[in-house]
Protein backbone atom coordinates (compact mmCIF):
# COMPACT_ATOMS: atom_id res chain seq x y z
CA UNK A 1 0.00 0.00 0.00
CA UNK A 2 1.72 3.72 -0.83
CA UNK A 3 2.30 5.71 1.29
CA UNK A 4 -0.28 8.43 2.73
CA UNK A 5 1.65 12.81 2.82
CA UNK A 6 -0.89 14.51 4.39
CA UNK A 7 -1.34 17.98 3.02
CA UNK A 8 -0.71 16.49 -0.34
CA UNK A 9 -3.24 16.35 -3.12
CA UNK A 10 -3.60 14.45 -6.62
CA UNK A 11 -4.52 15.94 -9.82
CA UNK A 12 -6.66 13.33 -11.79
CA UNK A 13 -6.54 15.67 -15.04
CA UNK A 14 -3.24 16.65 -14.97
CA UNK A 15 -1.64 13.21 -13.45
CA UNK A 16 -0.02 15.24 -11.28
CA UNK A 17 0.87 16.15 -7.25
CA UNK A 18 0.20 19.72 -6.07
CA UNK A 19 0.40 21.37 -2.44
CA UNK A 20 -1.59 23.99 -0.23
CA UNK A 21 0.49 25.91 1.99
CA UNK A 22 -0.73 28.23 4.45
CA UNK A 23 1.43 31.37 4.26
CA UNK A 24 1.52 34.63 6.63
CA UNK A 25 0.94 37.97 5.06
CA UNK A 26 2.81 40.88 6.20
CA UNK A 27 -0.83 42.26 8.08
CA UNK A 28 -1.36 39.00 9.93
CA UNK A 29 -3.75 37.44 7.08
CA UNK A 30 -3.33 34.17 5.53
CA UNK A 31 -2.94 32.48 1.84
CA UNK A 32 -3.36 29.66 0.37
CA UNK A 33 -1.77 29.17 -2.84
CA UNK A 34 -2.02 25.95 -4.92
CA UNK A 35 1.59 24.59 -5.91
CA UNK A 36 1.19 22.47 -8.80
CA UNK A 37 3.31 20.14 -10.90
CA UNK A 38 5.23 17.68 -8.22
CA UNK A 39 5.39 14.23 -9.77
CA UNK A 40 5.65 12.40 -6.83
CA UNK A 41 3.98 12.92 -3.69
CA UNK A 42 6.88 12.73 -1.36
CA UNK A 43 8.68 15.65 -3.41
CA UNK A 44 5.47 17.57 -3.25
CA UNK A 45 5.21 16.32 0.79
CA UNK A 46 9.20 17.72 0.91
CA UNK A 47 8.27 21.03 -0.63
CA UNK A 48 5.25 21.88 1.83
CA UNK A 49 7.70 21.20 4.62
CA UNK A 50 9.65 23.67 3.70
CA UNK A 51 6.74 26.08 4.29
CA UNK A 52 6.21 24.47 7.60
CA UNK A 53 10.09 25.06 8.74
CA UNK A 54 10.07 28.78 6.98
CA UNK A 55 7.07 29.39 9.79
CA UNK A 56 8.76 28.13 12.79
CA UNK A 57 11.82 29.61 11.99
CA UNK A 58 9.41 32.85 10.93
CA UNK A 59 10.20 36.63 12.44
CA UNK A 60 7.57 35.90 14.58
CA UNK A 61 9.56 33.42 17.11
CA UNK A 62 13.00 34.57 16.09
CA UNK A 63 13.36 38.61 16.88
CA UNK A 64 17.05 39.95 16.99
CA UNK A 65 18.23 43.06 17.90
CA UNK A 66 20.07 45.65 15.62
CA UNK A 67 23.09 45.08 17.16
CA UNK A 68 22.91 41.29 16.99
CA UNK A 69 21.86 41.27 12.94
CA UNK A 70 25.10 43.14 12.49
CA UNK A 71 27.53 41.13 14.28
CA UNK A 72 25.70 37.92 12.59
CA UNK A 73 26.23 40.04 8.81
CA UNK A 74 29.66 41.28 9.35
CA UNK A 75 30.23 37.60 10.51
CA UNK A 76 28.65 36.21 7.08
CA UNK A 77 30.95 39.09 5.14
CA UNK A 78 34.33 38.92 6.88
CA UNK A 79 35.85 36.02 4.55
CA UNK A 80 34.59 37.56 1.35
CA UNK A 81 36.59 40.92 1.58
CA UNK A 82 39.63 41.60 2.32
CA UNK A 83 40.93 43.89 5.39
CA UNK A 84 40.80 47.46 4.53
CA UNK A 85 37.77 46.23 3.18
CA UNK A 86 35.67 45.05 5.79
CA UNK A 87 37.21 47.78 8.31
CA UNK A 88 35.29 50.43 6.38
CA UNK A 89 32.20 48.34 6.12
CA UNK A 90 31.97 47.89 9.81
CA UNK A 91 32.76 51.98 10.03
CA UNK A 92 30.27 52.31 7.83
CA UNK A 93 27.18 50.06 9.35
CA UNK A 94 28.27 52.27 12.75
CA UNK A 95 26.91 55.26 11.27
CA UNK A 96 23.33 53.26 11.86
CA UNK A 97 23.88 50.45 14.18
CA UNK A 98 26.22 51.70 17.01
CA UNK A 99 25.72 54.23 19.70
CA UNK A 100 26.78 57.90 18.48
CA UNK A 101 29.20 58.80 20.86
CA UNK A 102 28.90 62.90 19.57
CA UNK A 103 25.24 62.46 21.06
CA UNK A 104 23.98 64.19 17.80
CA UNK A 105 22.41 61.10 16.43
CA UNK A 106 20.02 58.81 18.92
CA UNK A 107 20.79 55.41 17.81
CA UNK A 108 19.55 52.52 19.76
CA UNK A 109 21.45 49.51 19.63
CA UNK A 110 19.63 46.98 20.83
CA UNK A 111 15.98 48.17 19.47
CA UNK A 112 14.41 44.64 18.29
CA UNK A 113 13.91 44.44 13.86
CA UNK A 114 10.47 44.34 14.46
CA UNK A 115 10.60 47.70 15.74
CA UNK A 116 12.43 49.38 13.35
CA UNK A 117 9.63 51.17 11.11
CA UNK A 118 9.92 53.29 8.23
CA UNK A 119 9.31 56.19 10.48
CA UNK A 120 12.21 54.94 12.88
CA UNK A 121 14.48 54.77 9.95
CA UNK A 122 13.57 58.25 8.60
CA UNK A 123 14.40 59.92 11.54
CA UNK A 124 17.62 58.38 11.79
CA UNK A 125 18.08 59.40 7.89
CA UNK A 126 17.03 63.52 9.28
CA UNK A 127 19.32 63.55 12.09
CA UNK A 128 22.12 62.25 9.98
CA UNK A 129 21.87 64.81 7.31
CA UNK A 130 22.22 67.32 10.37
CA UNK A 131 25.59 65.52 12.03
CA UNK A 132 29.00 67.23 11.44
CA UNK A 133 32.50 65.86 11.93
CA UNK A 134 35.91 67.62 12.73
CA UNK A 135 37.82 68.27 10.19
CA UNK A 136 40.89 70.05 11.85
CA UNK A 137 39.02 73.13 13.83
CA UNK A 138 36.15 73.33 11.28
CA UNK A 139 32.74 70.73 12.04
CA UNK A 140 31.87 69.26 8.43
CA UNK A 141 28.37 67.80 7.18
CA UNK A 142 29.03 64.06 5.85
CA UNK A 143 28.83 64.30 2.17
CA UNK A 144 25.29 62.66 0.22
CA UNK A 145 27.75 60.34 -1.06
CA UNK A 146 29.02 59.11 2.14
CA UNK A 147 25.70 59.03 3.65
CA UNK A 148 24.89 56.74 0.75
CA UNK A 149 27.08 54.53 0.69
CA UNK A 150 26.47 54.02 4.62
CA UNK A 151 22.45 53.36 3.61
CA UNK A 152 23.33 50.98 0.86
CA UNK A 153 25.38 48.71 3.05
CA UNK A 154 22.54 48.64 5.60
CA UNK A 155 20.03 47.98 2.80
CA UNK A 156 22.43 45.27 1.95
CA UNK A 157 22.46 44.48 5.70
CA UNK A 158 18.73 43.65 5.61
CA UNK A 159 18.61 42.16 2.41
CA UNK A 160 20.51 39.38 4.40
CA UNK A 161 18.36 39.85 7.12
CA UNK A 162 15.05 38.55 5.27
CA UNK A 163 17.13 36.21 3.68
CA UNK A 164 18.01 34.37 6.63
CA UNK A 165 14.58 34.90 8.09
CA UNK A 166 15.16 37.55 10.69
CA UNK A 167 12.69 39.72 9.67
CA UNK A 168 10.06 40.37 6.75
CA UNK A 169 10.66 43.43 5.41
CA UNK A 170 13.52 45.40 4.39
CA UNK A 171 12.77 48.75 5.74
CA UNK A 172 15.44 50.56 4.90
CA UNK A 173 15.04 49.87 1.27
CA UNK A 174 11.40 51.25 1.37
CA UNK A 175 12.29 54.49 3.08
CA UNK A 176 15.21 55.00 0.13
CA UNK A 177 18.38 56.99 -0.02
CA UNK A 178 19.65 60.43 1.67
CA UNK A 179 18.28 63.63 -0.29
CA UNK A 180 16.00 64.22 -3.57
CA UNK A 181 16.67 62.73 -6.75
CA UNK A 182 17.99 65.77 -7.95
CA UNK A 183 20.20 66.57 -5.61
CA UNK A 184 21.51 62.92 -5.65
CA UNK A 185 21.98 63.35 -9.30
CA UNK A 186 23.89 67.05 -8.57
CA UNK A 187 26.48 64.79 -6.28
CA UNK A 188 27.38 62.48 -8.60
CA UNK A 189 28.32 64.74 -10.81
CA UNK A 190 30.63 67.45 -8.54
CA UNK A 191 34.02 66.59 -8.18
CA UNK A 192 35.37 67.28 -4.24
CA UNK A 193 38.77 66.80 -5.21
CA UNK A 194 40.91 69.55 -5.43
CA UNK A 195 44.06 69.72 -7.93
CA UNK A 196 47.66 71.38 -8.32
CA UNK A 197 48.58 72.80 -11.31
CA UNK A 198 51.86 72.42 -13.75
CA UNK A 199 53.20 76.21 -12.09
CA UNK A 200 52.53 74.46 -8.60
CA UNK A 201 54.07 71.28 -9.18
CA UNK A 202 57.43 72.94 -10.10
CA UNK A 203 57.42 75.23 -7.23
CA UNK A 204 56.71 71.87 -5.14
CA UNK A 205 59.81 70.24 -7.00
CA UNK A 206 61.74 73.26 -6.14
CA UNK A 207 61.17 73.54 -2.42
CA UNK A 208 61.46 69.77 -1.91
CA UNK A 209 64.89 69.97 -4.05
CA UNK A 210 66.76 69.24 -0.60
CA UNK A 211 64.53 65.98 0.17
CA UNK A 212 65.46 63.33 -2.62
CA UNK A 213 63.10 60.68 -0.83
CA UNK A 214 59.41 63.31 -0.93
CA UNK A 215 60.92 65.34 -4.12
CA UNK A 216 60.73 62.33 -5.82
CA UNK A 217 57.68 61.36 -4.55
CA UNK A 218 56.07 64.15 -5.43
CA UNK A 219 57.67 63.96 -8.87
CA UNK A 220 56.49 60.91 -9.40
CA UNK A 221 52.84 61.23 -8.06
CA UNK A 222 52.05 64.05 -10.05
CA UNK A 223 53.11 62.94 -13.23
CA UNK A 224 52.78 59.53 -13.36
CA UNK A 225 49.59 59.62 -11.11
CA UNK A 226 50.34 55.75 -8.77
CA UNK A 227 47.79 55.39 -6.24
CA UNK A 228 48.79 56.39 -2.25
CA UNK A 229 48.83 52.34 -1.55
CA UNK A 230 50.93 51.92 -4.88
CA UNK A 231 53.66 53.93 -4.04
CA UNK A 232 53.73 53.21 -0.14
CA UNK A 233 54.22 49.26 -1.61
CA UNK A 234 57.09 50.07 -4.11
CA UNK A 235 59.74 47.80 -3.32
CA UNK A 236 63.43 48.14 -4.70
CA UNK A 237 63.45 45.14 -6.72
CA UNK A 238 60.05 46.72 -8.26
CA UNK A 239 62.53 48.95 -10.45
CA UNK A 240 63.85 48.20 -13.90
CA UNK A 241 66.46 50.28 -14.62
CA UNK A 242 67.29 48.93 -18.10
CA UNK A 243 63.62 49.76 -18.89
CA UNK A 244 63.22 52.37 -16.82
CA UNK A 245 60.42 51.19 -15.28
CA UNK A 246 58.81 50.57 -11.97
CA UNK A 247 56.50 47.87 -12.00
CA UNK A 248 53.25 48.08 -9.46
CA UNK A 249 53.18 44.60 -8.05
CA UNK A 250 51.28 45.63 -5.13
CA UNK A 251 49.20 47.84 -2.74
CA UNK A 252 49.69 48.59 0.73
CA UNK A 253 46.73 48.27 3.27
CA UNK A 254 46.13 50.92 5.78
CA UNK A 255 47.54 48.03 8.20
CA UNK A 256 50.69 47.69 6.47
CA UNK A 257 49.69 44.16 4.56
CA UNK A 258 50.74 43.98 0.88
CA UNK A 259 48.03 43.07 -1.59
CA UNK A 260 46.75 42.66 -5.16
CA UNK A 261 46.42 45.66 -6.89
CA UNK A 262 43.06 47.62 -7.16
CA UNK A 263 42.14 46.12 -11.02
CA UNK A 264 44.17 43.82 -13.09
CA UNK A 265 45.20 46.30 -15.45
CA UNK A 266 47.47 48.39 -12.60
CA UNK A 267 49.12 45.30 -11.91
CA UNK A 268 51.94 47.28 -14.90
CA UNK A 269 54.71 48.95 -14.89
CA UNK A 270 54.99 52.70 -15.08
CA UNK A 271 57.14 54.48 -17.83
CA UNK A 272 59.15 56.83 -16.29
CA UNK A 273 61.15 59.78 -17.92
CA UNK A 274 64.48 60.28 -17.40
CA UNK A 275 64.81 63.23 -14.61
CA UNK A 276 62.61 60.90 -12.30
CA UNK A 277 64.59 57.72 -13.26
CA UNK A 278 67.55 59.94 -12.51
CA UNK A 279 66.05 60.34 -8.92
CA UNK A 280 64.73 57.23 -8.59
CA UNK A 281 68.26 55.47 -8.88
CA UNK A 282 69.92 58.08 -6.45
CA UNK A 283 67.05 57.54 -4.02
CA UNK A 284 68.38 53.75 -4.01
CA UNK A 285 71.64 54.60 -3.88
CA UNK A 286 71.18 56.26 -0.67
CA UNK A 287 69.50 52.95 0.34
CA UNK A 288 72.68 51.02 -0.61
CA UNK A 289 74.42 52.58 2.20
CA UNK A 290 72.99 50.82 4.71
CA UNK A 291 74.91 47.76 5.91
CA UNK A 292 71.71 45.26 5.95
CA UNK A 293 70.66 47.03 2.62
CA UNK A 294 67.89 44.46 0.79
CA UNK A 295 66.56 44.90 -2.76
CA UNK A 296 63.60 43.58 -0.56
CA UNK A 297 63.18 47.17 1.17
CA UNK A 298 61.01 49.53 0.38
CA UNK A 299 61.66 52.29 -2.41
CA UNK A 300 60.62 55.32 -0.17
CA UNK A 301 61.26 53.72 3.32
CA UNK A 302 63.96 50.99 3.48
CA UNK A 303 63.23 48.95 5.49
CA UNK A 304 59.60 49.43 6.22
CA UNK A 305 57.09 50.70 4.35
CA UNK A 306 56.12 54.49 4.52
CA UNK A 307 53.39 55.40 6.40
CA UNK A 308 50.49 57.75 5.52
CA UNK A 309 50.76 59.85 8.24
CA UNK A 310 54.58 60.79 7.08
CA UNK A 311 53.54 61.36 3.32
CA UNK A 312 51.19 63.97 5.04
CA UNK A 313 53.34 65.42 6.84
CA UNK A 314 55.34 65.36 3.89
CA UNK A 315 52.41 67.20 1.78
CA UNK A 316 51.66 69.57 4.25
CA UNK A 317 55.64 70.59 5.31
CA UNK A 318 56.52 71.37 1.27
CA UNK A 319 52.67 72.99 0.53
CA UNK A 320 53.71 75.76 2.83
CA UNK A 321 56.98 75.81 1.62
CA UNK A 322 55.86 76.15 -1.93
CA UNK A 323 53.56 78.74 -1.00
CA UNK A 324 50.34 76.41 -2.01
CA UNK A 325 47.62 77.00 -0.12
CA UNK A 326 45.06 73.98 -1.47
CA UNK A 327 44.54 70.84 0.90
CA UNK A 328 44.30 68.07 -1.45
CA UNK A 329 43.95 64.45 0.18
CA UNK A 330 47.25 62.08 -1.40
CA UNK A 331 45.07 60.58 -3.94
CA UNK A 332 44.49 63.86 -4.97
CA UNK A 333 47.87 63.72 -6.87
CA UNK A 334 46.41 60.99 -9.24
CA UNK A 335 43.43 63.83 -9.87
CA UNK A 336 45.94 66.37 -10.44
CA UNK A 337 48.16 64.22 -12.91
CA UNK A 338 45.13 63.73 -15.20
CA UNK A 339 43.61 67.09 -14.89
CA UNK A 340 47.35 68.25 -16.33
CA UNK A 341 47.43 65.95 -18.92
CA UNK A 342 43.76 66.74 -20.38
CA UNK A 343 45.23 70.51 -20.40
CA UNK A 344 48.10 69.71 -22.38
CA UNK A 345 45.90 67.67 -25.08
CA UNK A 346 47.21 64.35 -24.38
CA UNK A 347 44.49 61.73 -25.93
CA UNK A 348 42.01 59.98 -23.41
CA UNK A 349 43.27 56.74 -24.48
CA UNK A 350 46.87 57.26 -23.55
CA UNK A 351 45.48 58.86 -20.17
CA UNK A 352 43.91 56.04 -19.62
CA UNK A 353 47.35 53.53 -20.12
CA UNK A 354 49.26 55.86 -17.69
CA UNK A 355 46.78 55.91 -15.30
CA UNK A 356 46.28 51.81 -15.83
CA UNK A 357 42.72 52.30 -15.93
CA UNK A 358 40.63 49.01 -16.22
CA UNK A 359 39.38 50.32 -19.26
CA UNK A 360 39.05 53.77 -21.27
CA UNK A 361 35.30 53.79 -19.84
CA UNK A 362 36.53 54.35 -16.60
CA UNK A 363 38.60 57.01 -17.41
CA UNK A 364 35.55 58.65 -18.90
CA UNK A 365 33.39 58.47 -16.38
CA UNK A 366 35.88 59.39 -13.76
CA UNK A 367 36.80 62.48 -15.19
CA UNK A 368 33.76 63.65 -17.19
CA UNK A 369 33.90 67.58 -16.26
CA UNK A 370 37.11 67.89 -18.02
CA UNK A 371 35.64 67.16 -20.71
CA UNK A 372 32.93 68.68 -20.96
CA UNK A 373 35.29 72.35 -20.48
CA UNK A 374 37.31 70.67 -23.38
CA UNK A 375 34.40 70.27 -25.29
CA UNK A 376 33.18 74.28 -24.84
CA UNK A 377 36.92 75.25 -25.31
CA UNK A 378 36.59 73.70 -28.52
CA UNK A 379 33.30 74.61 -29.72
CA UNK A 380 34.94 78.36 -29.04
CA UNK A 381 37.98 77.53 -31.50
CA UNK A 382 35.37 76.29 -33.56
CA UNK A 383 33.21 79.41 -33.88
CA UNK A 384 37.09 81.44 -34.40
CA UNK A 385 37.76 79.07 -37.26
CA UNK A 386 34.81 79.76 -39.19
CA UNK A 387 34.31 83.26 -37.83
CA UNK A 388 38.01 83.74 -39.48
CA UNK A 389 37.33 81.86 -42.37
CA UNK A 390 33.56 83.87 -43.23
CA UNK A 391 35.43 87.41 -42.61
CA UNK A 392 38.07 86.43 -45.01
CA UNK A 393 35.37 85.63 -47.63
CA UNK A 394 33.25 88.16 -47.38
CA UNK A 395 36.20 90.55 -47.63
CA UNK A 396 37.09 88.67 -50.93
CA UNK A 397 34.00 89.49 -52.28
CA UNK A 398 34.05 92.85 -51.86
CA UNK A 399 37.20 93.14 -53.63
CA UNK A 400 35.67 91.68 -56.05
CA UNK A 401 32.60 93.41 -56.52
CA UNK A 402 34.95 96.83 -56.56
Amino acid sequence: MAKKYRGVYYDEIAKSYYIKPRIKNIDGSEKRPTIRGFKGPKEAYDKLQSFVIEKKESPDTIDITLSQLRDRYLNFIEIKCDIDTFANKKNLLSYFCDIDITKQVENNPNIKLSKIDTTYYSNWQRQMIKKTYKKGNEDRPYSLQQLNRSHNLICEMFDYAVNEGLCRLNIPKRVGKFGTPKENKLSNQRKVWQVIDFDEYLRLLEASKDNLKFNTYFDLSFSRGPRMGEVRAFKIKDYNPQKKQLMVNHTMSKYNILKEPKTASSKAPIDLDDSLNEKIQKLIEYWKQFTDYSDDWYLFNGPLPISEGSLKYGREKYFKIANINKHLRLHDFRHSCATWLFSIGIPIEVISKILRHANINETLKTYTHLLESNYTSSLDKISSIKMGVNLGSTDKLKKENH
